[in-house]
């Protein structure tokens, strides 16, 4: 009776072992033809498509609010205006996807490869970005308020008019982006590298750059009021013509940096360098804060009332 019991024991525990590696391989290797994939989407309740492969895949306009497709294949996929809201897609490949004002509000892409991908015009806000790849990605008017977008890869990427208030860019590596009229308000940009890129007429007010790179970033013409850039790399940047008034740019490397017509009113320079910085025509007050021993007068700022 006992060998009996061990013998079963034993047939059902290998059973088990037998149908969790089927379905591990399952999901390995799910793969769909176009009319089980148009079935599929268009049954009731979630939809599990973890590790599932539409490479290629024409999903433009469909549904799938909270579906599960963390580790999917999806590169090259369509999905413009495809409703992907609260969706699990961590670990997923978007690469070269088309998800034009694609509805992705408050989804999971943690570890996304998006690189290249076209997410012009989507609705990414609350989203969880954290660690994706999305360099040279077109992401021009995105939505990407309260987004998380710590560590991420943003090389190169296009963010034209994107909407990033109070992100979170942490760590993240923008070197190169091109994100002219961006709103970043109340961003968390700390230690962020933004080394060549274009950030011209953006708004950047009560941003935070603490211990952020940006050389030779491009500055211009932008708004940084309350802006903290204490201890950032700002060598050769170009802030010609910004608001940094009531700005801290304590401790901030700002040689060889243009600041001509820039308004510093108010703001606080404490231990910046500024050899050979450009401050030709900038504005600032009675309490800008200055290094110890620097003339404003002789750098040709303008003291105003």
């Amino acid at each position: 009776m006992h060998l009996k019991y061990n013998l079963s024991y034993s047939v059902t525990k290998s059973i088990i072992s037998l149908l969790r590696w089927i379905l591990s391989a399952l999901e390995r290797t799910l793969k769909f033809s176009h009319y089980e994939l148009y079935d599929l989407i268009n049954r009731p309740g979630p939809l599990w498509l973890a590790n599932a492969d539409l490479t290629d895949a024409n999903l433009r306009g469909v549904k799938l609010h909270g579906v599960i497709l963390s580790g999917a294949n999806l590169s090259r996929a369509i999905l413009t205006n495809a409703q992907l809201d609260e969706t699990d897609l961590s670990d997923a490949n978007l690469s070269k996807c088309i998800l034009t004002e694609c509805n992705l509000n408050k989804s999971n892409l943690m570890r996304a490869d998006l690189s290249a991908a076209n997410l012009d015009g989507a609705n990414l806000s609350e989203a969880n970005l954290g660690g994706a790849k999305l360099s040279q990605a077109n992401m021009n008017e995105a939505n990407l308020r309260n987004a998380n977008l710590r560590g991420a890869k943003l090389y190169k990427v296009n963010l034209g008019k994107a909407n990033l208030l109070r992100a979170n860019l942490g760590g993240a590596d923008m070197s190169e982006c091109r994100a002219i009229e961006v709103n970043m308000r109340e961003a968390s940009l700390i230690k962020v590298n933004l080394s060549g890129a274009a950030l011209s007429k953006s708004n950047l007010q009560g941003a935070d750059l603490s211990k952020s790179t940006l050389l030779g970033t491009d500055l211009s013409k932008s708004i940084l009021i309350e802006a903290d850039f204490s201890d950032a790399k700002l060598s050769k940047s170009s802030l010609n013509n910004a608001d940094l008034s009531n700005a801290n740019l304590s401790n901030a490397d700002l040689r060889g940096a243009f600041l001509f017509t820039a308004n510093l009113s108010n703001a606080n320079l404490s231990g910046a360098k500024l050899s050979g910085t450009d401050l030709g025509k900038a504005i600032y007050t009675e309490s800008t804060i200055w290094p110890d021993g620097f003339d404003p007068v002789n750098a040709e700022a303008v003291l105003t009332p």
